[in-house]
Order: structure tokens, then C-alpha cells, then sequence
């Protein structure tokens, strides 16, 4: 498969479940709703604002985690560290630079407070949207487009995939986010972006489409396991139950936020705003707009 999704080992997911019901750091993800859970090929990554900070695999019968060396370094780590010749004398301060043991939630906090260290406006927006709708079910969607025609990057990455209700089934829709700065917004390099989506969710629609039903079964696991803490919306429990879902490379929304009032109503020499430029730019090209979001935050965001 070009598109695979989803935890099929069995035995993966029993040990997921056993861990839950053990004092570990897996039981304190779960139980952590401001941390986003994306369900890989056999593997998840633990997301804090665009950040893995665990990737979860299992490996000869039992679960693994592992994470970033960078995540590891203290944020809250104070002092001075002398230079003495060419070398800085690390003596003192070694105990204390690095996160060595996992102690609980403690820990948790500690490596999501170093990962932001490494986002941005755009993913800490798009963290914000994804953990305030529920029906959200992934983040960071990469796809190989090696095989297909048309498509000049070779992994184009959307940001946030939902379920939504449809007349028949289930559509699997794909959003673009950007924040009001983003210079693509301006240029319109961002239809040229969703000219590409739609190009390679075509050519994988039929892969995509199976992923996503065996991630919503996953998700559903999830919920059960985290005693409430991850709740799913009712899009996703039709598809665990064997609803329909659709996939066509119509269904690609864009979220623009990170705006003020001045900004959002700013005209160029045209008399456009920014957003009557962008609905012009895509209904050229039949891009179709009724999937626009525009909003001064992402806070609240509703897709």
C-alpha cells in the first residue's frame, strides 16, 4: 500500500491496553487531552504542538517508546556555565541539563515545555484545532506522491484530516492551516498546494479510505482506554461500526487564523481582502470555498 494507517497487530494493541492499567507513561497520555495521540503504520506519535515527543512502536513482544534527544534538555534549567580555554566546564551543571528518568506527570509537563521550544504560531495553532474537535482523527499527513504525476513534492504534508457527517457515509475531509502571515496565502502558492492534495488523495483514495477505517476503530480503543479523558465524536464511532467512508480530493478545507480585526479587513489596491482574494484564486480554479475557515484565533476554530 502507497497510504497505511492504523494498528492491525493485535498483540500491540493487548499490550497498549495492559499498560493502562499500570502506573506508566502511557496511562499519563491517555489521561493528558492536551496531547494529541497520531496513528501511524504500526506505530503512534505522541504530539505536542507539532512535536513528537514519544514515538510508540512495539518491538519483540513488548511497547517501546522512545523521543528526541532535544526534548531531553531541561527548560527550566538556570545558572551560568563558565568557558574556560575552549571548553565549557559541564561539572555542574550535567545533573541537571538533562531530563534522565521519567517520574510521572512531572516529566510529562517537562518535555512538553521543551518541544515548544520548536514550534510555531501555524503548528501551535493547528495543536489548538485539532484538541478542540473532536472530530479530528489525524495531524501531520504525509503521502508519498513518488508514483504519481503532476505533483512536484514528493511528500506533500497536510495538516489536520476529520470525519464528517455525510448524506451517505462518512466524508474524510483534509485542511490546510496557515496563519494570516503565511506569505503562500498571499502569493496563492496555496492553491497550487490543494491542486496537489487533490491530486494525490485521487491517485490513493482507495488506501486512504481503508487507513482511516482502521485508525477510527483504533480511536475508539483509545477512548475506552482512557476512562473519558479522549472522547471521539459520533462520525468516528459510524465509521468503527462500518460506515462508508469517502474519499475524493474535493473534501480539502483551508484554516487561516493568527489575525487581527485591521488585518482581516486590510484591502489591496483592488479593493480585495485578503479572503475575497483567496475565494476568487480558488473558485478559478474550482477549488470550491465552502470550507474556508477564517478566524482571528485558533482557539475555538470549529470545523
Amino acid at each position: 500500500m502507497s497510504f497505511r494507517r492504523g494498528i492491525r497487530n493485535k498483540s500491540f494493541l493487548e499490550a497498549l491496553e495492559a499498560l493502562t492499567q499500570q502506573n506508566s507513561w502511557w496511562r499519563d497520555v491517555l489521561a493528558d487531552s492536551s496531547l494529541i495521540i497520531g496513528i501511524r503504520d504500526e506505530y503512534l506519535n505522541v504530539y505536542w504542538q507539532g512535536q513528537s515527543i514519544f514515538k510508540v512502536s512495539f518491538k519483540a513482544g513488548t511497547v517501546t517508546a522512545s523521543t528526541h534527544q532535544k526534548y531531553l534538555l531541561n527548560p527550566g534549567i538556570k545558572g551560568q556555565v563558565s568557558l574556560i580555554g575552549g571548553s565549557f566546564d559541564l561539572s555542574k551543571a550535567a545533573e541537571t541539563m538533562l531530563t534522565r528518568d521519567y517520574e510521572g506527570v512531572t516529566t510529562l509537563e517537562r518535555l512538553k515545555k521543551a518541544a515548544a521550544l520548536y514550534s510555531g504560531r501555524e503548528k501551535e495553532g493547528v495543536h489548538e484545532i485539532a484538541i478542540s474537535n473532536p472530530t479530528v482523527v489525524d495531524v501531520e499527513i504525509a503521502i508519498n506522491a513518488g508514483a504519481v504525476t503532476d505533483v512536484l513534492r514528493k511528500l506533500p504534508r497536510m495538516d489536520v484530516a476529520s470525519f464528517e457527517k455525510a448524506d451517505t457515509g462518512v466524508d474524510l475531509v483534509f485542511w490546510e492551516a496557515k496563519t494570516f502571515s503565511n506569505p503562500e496565502l498571499e502569493t496563492g502558492e496555496v492553491v497550487k498546494q490543494v491542486k496537489e492534495y487533490r491530486t494525490v488523495i485521487a491517485a490513493h483514495h482507495a488506501d486512504i479510505a481503508e487507513s482511516y477505517s482502521c485508525v477510527a476503530k483504533n480511536l475508539l480503543d483509545i477512548e475506552k482506554w482512557s476512562n473519558g479523558s479522549r472522547p471521539i465524536a459520533e462520525t468516528t464511532r459510524d465509521v468503527a461500526a462500518g460506515a462508508t467512508i469517502n474519499v475524493t480530493g474535493t473534501t480539502i478545507g483551508l484554516l487561516v487564523y493568527d489575525f487581527t480585526a485591521d488585518q482581516r479587513d486590510r484591502e489591496d489596491k483592488d479593493g480585495n481582502t485578503l479572503r475575497k482574494k483567496l475565494e476568487k484564486l480558488f473558485e478559478q480554479n474550482e477549488l470550491g470555498i465552502n470550507r474556508f475557515r477564517f478566524k482571528g484565533t485558533a482557539k475555538g476554530l470549529a470545523l
